[in-house]
């Protein structure tokens, strides 16, 4: 009996070390990795607009590199955002930065072209914004 509670608690450590892990596992770097589409921050924020389940399937999931004017840059719970300006003046692009990437010189009213995961569109109304995460500068 004794030998069967060794063995179950065994399992249970074992089992909570992998839980633990696969919790805290680092998210791999999206830094180096080829984007799937190019596009502007006008054109992304348009096509959600247009017809948000058609854009979805474009570029939902999908790695993402996206051009514009630098709006504002922020920092909430430690993460950094770049917002790009789009035509609809209530509705931005979010590009939530990978933890531990610089913005270096880059200010608002550059221009910028920013690399990130595709998460979708975010309405409230008639405003809305569409967000990256995993976001890294691209340096020309």
């Amino acid at each position: 009996m004794r030998k069967i509670i060794l063995i179950l608690l065994a399992i249970g450590v074992i089992g909570a070390g992998i839980g633990y892990y696969m919790v805290n596992k680092p998210v791999p770097s999206l830094e180096k990795k080829k984007a799937d589409l190019e596009v502007t921050a006008a054109k992304l924020l348009t096509d959600y607009q247009l017809n948000e389940t058609a854009a979805n399937e474009t570029y939902l999931g999908k790695l993402v590199l996206v051009s514009g004017k630098v709006v504002d840059i922020t920092q909430e719970n430690g993460i950094k955002k770049i917002h790009l300006e789009t035509p609809n003046p209530m509705s931005l692009i979010i590009c939530e930065l990978e933890t531990g990437m610089e913005i270096g010189e880059l200010k608002p009213g550059e221009e910028a072209k920013i690399k990130g995961s595709c998460t979708g569109y975010q309405s409230i109304g008639d405003m809305g914004d569409v967000i990256l995460v995993q976001s890294t500068l691209v340096k020309e």
